[in-house]
C-alpha cells in the first residue's frame, strides 16, 4: 500500500510540473507584437471592428498551436519559430523571414519574400498565395485557389508545385524543381522562348524549358501523366514589346552608319 501510496504521489507530482511548464494561448484583439522572450502555446489573430489588427512578430517561440489569422487582420512575420501559420477569411499573412509552414484559405492571401523558408504551403477555398522570393519546400494548390509565382526557389528531392482541382498556378519566375498537377487544374507559364515536351525530363513525364522576362533560363519538370495538358504556355507581350523596339532602334542605328559612309 506505502508502495502505491508513493508512486501516485509522484506520477501527481509529474502530472502538475508537466502542466505548470505549459505555456498559456494568446489573442489579439489589436495591435500587437510578438518578440524575443515571448513563449505562446497558440496564437489567434482577430480585427475589433471597424478597425483591422495588425501583428508583427520578430522574436519569440510558438510551442504547438501555431499562429491562426482570421478576419481581415494582417500578420507579418519576420523572425522567431511560429510553427504552422493558418490565414483564414480575407486575412494576410506575409512571411519576410525565418522558418514557417503555411496554410492559406477562404479568400486570404499569403506572400513570401525575402530570406523566408517555408518546408510547406497550402492553398485552399480560393485563396491566393504569392511567392516574390525565400525558398519554399513544396506548394500545393485546391479548391479554386490561385498561387503566383514571381521569384524564389520552390522544390528540392521530390518536392515542388502541385496543382490539384480548379487551382490555377501562374508562374512568372524563379527556380522550380518539378508540377504535378490534375485536370481541371490550370498552369500558366509566362516567357519567351517556351517550349513543352510530353516526354523526357527528370521524371519521363516531360518538361518546360524557356525563359523568364528578366531573360534568365528556366527548366521546370513535369510529373504526372496528366501534368502536360495542364500547361499552357503564355509569350509575354512586354518581352516581345522590349525585343522589338531593341531590333528597330538596332536597325535604325545601322542606316544612319551606312548613310554617313
Amino acid at each position: 500500500m506505502k508502495k502505491i501510496l508513493t508512486i501516485s504521489l509522484i506520477f501527481l507530482c509529474v502530472g502538475q510540473f508537466a502542466f505548470a511548464d505549459v505555456p498559456p494561448s494568446k489573442t489579439f484583439n489589436s495591435d500587437g507584437t510578438i518578440q524575443d522572450g515571448d513563449t505562446w502555446y497558440g496564437v489567434s489573430i482577430y480585427d475589433t471592428p471597424p478597425n483591422h489588427t495588425t501583428v508583427n512578430m520578430t522574436g519569440g517561440l510558438i510551442v504547438d498551436n501555431g499562429i491562426a489569422v482570421h478576419n481581415a487582420a494582417t500578420f507579418n512575420f519576420s523572425g522567431g519559430s511560429s510553427g504552422w501559420i493558418t490565414a483564414y477569411d480575407q486575412s494576410t499573412a506575409n512571411i519576410i523571414d525565418g522558418l514557417s509552414t503555411v496554410s492559406v484559405g477562404d479568400n486570404a492571401t499569403g506572400n513570401i519574400s525575402g530570406n523566408a523558408s517555408v518546408a510547406m504551403a497550402s492553398v485552399g477555398g480560393s485563396g491566393i498565395f504569392n511567392v516574390y522570393g525565400g525558398t519554399i519546400g513544396s506548394v500545393d494548390g485546391w479548391n479554386s485557389s490561385t498561387v503566383n509565382v514571381y521569384s524564389g526557389t520552390i522544390g528540392g528531392s521530390n518536392q515542388g508545385l502541385g496543382a490539384y482541382d480548379t487551382s490555377v498556378f501562374n508562374l512568372r519566375g524563379g527556380s522550380i524543381t518539378y508540377i504535378n498537377s490534375s485536370l481541371p487544374a490550370t498552369i500558366n507559364v509566362f516567357g519567351l522562348g517556351l517550349a513543352k515536351t510530353a516526354t523526357g525530363g527528370l521524371y519521363g513525364d516531360g518538361q518546360i524549358t524557356g525563359f523568364w522576362q528578366d531573360n534568365s533560363p528556366f527548366t521546370i519538370n513535369l510529373s504526372g501523366y496528366n501534368t502536360y495538358s495542364t500547361v499552357n504556355l503564355i509569350p509575354e507581350p512586354a518581352t516581345f514589346l522590349l525585343f522589338g523596339v531593341g531590333t528597330f532602334l538596332l536597325r535604325k542605328s545601322k542606316r544612319r552608319i551606312l548613310k554617313s559612309e
